[in-house]
């Protein structure tokens, strides 16, 4: 079986295509259900063994998870219905609870669902943690199809393999990293089958695709699990992104696309590739709904430094106010079209 034919069916495997309502209802072990507040208004709930949770109640705050689950008793299963951070605390709890865990995205703005490791908070800072890969993934389409546009912005942690792979590159070269060919293979050739699926599909037809996008998605997500951190997916564009999410509440999508263009134009391989599928989903529509503003996306870049335990571009340049200011202009007249 060829390694892209595995990939697929480790999803095939533990994805179920399945109505939320109809599993709900007939759960019957002690379960929590831990829940957005605006995903929870698109099902209905009537399960008697069913504890829900709000996560803004429990929070991302690792100290305050932490006391949540000393308090709980009995669980047999963790549920998370909704985005990226409903689906962190979900998995986070469970890995600490060591119960099953059940994952019901609402939306697919990032590939939460299909990793065993989390984004929370710890004295304010953005800390990743391990956590459990779900036991099974629900794929509600009717649900799904209520969150169109944010669905789209989980195809930016595919777009971002460009600048990570060679970020990866730069690595090798500078710190003699070493690069895992069959790691790097694998994410090169989904980067090019999801260019290629939104090069041939309209705008429409790529956003009632939600199983495609699910999959694409998921495998992103996956290839960063066989390799066992972010790397192939995650380079200066997530460090990018990570500065404008310490500044403003923003969909990681949005705020990774600006990383992608910006740090392609640092790498000095600006691709209109990527520039035109990232046009395609409109992915910077709503801009000034979330406050991303040229203020906020140059003071990102001018106070950007490196990380230590993930190597790139930016470990060479960031002392070079010069390039960063000449880059800052060309990335504001190329989004100036957008």
């Amino acid at each position: 079986m060829s390694t892209r034919r595995k990939r697929v069916e480790y999803f095939y495997d533990v994805a179920k295509e399945m109505q939320i309502n109809q599993y709900l209802k007939n759960l019957k072990e002690n379960t929590l259900f831990i829940y957005s507040p605006t995903s929870l208004k698109k099902i209905k709930i009537d399960n008697k063994y069913i504890i829900k949770e709000n996560w803004h109640n429990i929070s991302k705050d690792i100290k305050k998870i932490e006391n949540y689950i000393e308090k709980l008793d009995g669980i047999d299963k963790v549920i998370s219905f909704g985005g990226g951070s409903t689906i962190d605390i979900g998995k986070y709890i469970s890995y600490k609870l060591n119960t099953e865990y059940i994952c019901i995205p609402s939306m697919l703005s990032t590939n939460s669902y299909s990793t065993n490791k989390v984004a929370l908070i710890d004295n304010d800072k953005k800390i990743t943690l391990q956590a459990k890969m779900p036991d099974k993934i629900i794929i509600d389409n009717d649900v799904l199809k209520l969150s169109k546009n944010e669905n789209l912005y989980g195809l930016a942690d595919v777009l971002s393999i460009y600048t990570a792979l060679y970020d990866w590159k730069i690595a090798n070269e500078d710190i003699n990293e070493k690069i895992n060919e069959n790691i790097y293979n694998q994410a090169n050739t989904l980067l090019y089958e999801v260019l290629q699926f939104i090069n041939n599909n309209s705008f429409d037809n790529i956003i009632e695709n939600n199983i495609e996008l699910f999959k694409f998605i998921g495998i992103a997500g996956y290839i960063t699990n066989l390799y066992g951190t972010g790397r192939p997916e995650s380079g200066s564009e997530h460090i990018m992104a990570k500065e404008i999410e310490q500044n403003i509440d923003i969909p990681h999508g949005m705020s990774v696309s600006v990383g992608i263009l910006l740090m392609s134009l640092v790498q000095k391989r600006f691709s209109n590739s990527i520039y035109n599928a990232i046009t395609k989903m409109k992915i910077f529509e709503n801009c000034k709904k979330y406050g991303l503003t040229k203020e906020i996306i140059k003071k990102s870049f001018l106070n950007l430094v490196p990380r230590k335990d993930r190597y790139s571009i930016i470990n060479r340049y960031y002392k070079n106010v010069q390039l960063k200011n000449e880059n800052i202009i060309k990335f504001f007249e190329i989004i100036e079209g957008i």
